[in-house]
């Protein structure tokens, strides 16, 4: 009898892990679940570039290009929301507030009176995995996800570019 007991005592502590392992599943905040949210709201605009078409668009690269960025960048999901309603924008954007806590570091935040950027990061051994570009606010709501294997010089370098563009030096 006292073997019966114990055995139910152990049975429902695993029940009981399993149901807050479960629970904390179904409230999990990832890129998948908000994409699947809003792909389909009134008015979104989404675009799926999978890697087997970024891999044939490598093979049109310049031997010069082969080392860029872009080569380094599996594939790409774009969720647009800006001609959305303010309600769908609302909630984007409370969703998109909790992906710092699913494996994802700052790099970048800015703030203004009108919205929000971040650009967050997933790396593994310095190699950026993920990498997601949220803008939120009353006008412009998007979510950028890039995934591939994009080094922190790339990200440097076309920084440089750019800063080299704006400054007329290009």
């Amino acid at each position: 009898m006292y073997n019966t007991l114990k055995n139910e005592s152990v049975m429902k502590k695993y029940f009981f892990i399993a149901m807050l392992f479960s629970a904390q599943m179904l409230c999990a905040v990832n890129v998948n679940s908000i994409i699947n949210e809003f792909k389909d709201a009134d008015r979104a605009e989404y675009v799926s570039v999978p890697w087997i078409l970024m891999k044939m668009g490598h093979m049109f690269m310049d031997e010069e290009d082969k080392d860029d960025i872009a080569a380094r960048i599996n594939s790409v999901r774009v969720l647009d929301l800006e001609e959305c309603s303010a309600r769908v924008k609302a909630r984007f954007t409370k969703r998109v507030a909790s992906l710092n806590g699913d494996g994802y570091e700052t790099m970048v935040r800015a703030k203004d009176q009108d919205g929000s950027v971040q650009i967050l990061v997933k790396e593994k051994k310095n190699i950026i995995k993920e990498l997601l570009i949220v803008c939120g606010g009353k006008d412009d709501c998007a979510l950028i996800v890039l995934k591939g294997n994009i080094r922190q010089e790339d990200i440097d370098k076309l920084v440089q570019q750019e800063t080299d563009k704006r400054n007329g030096r290009k």
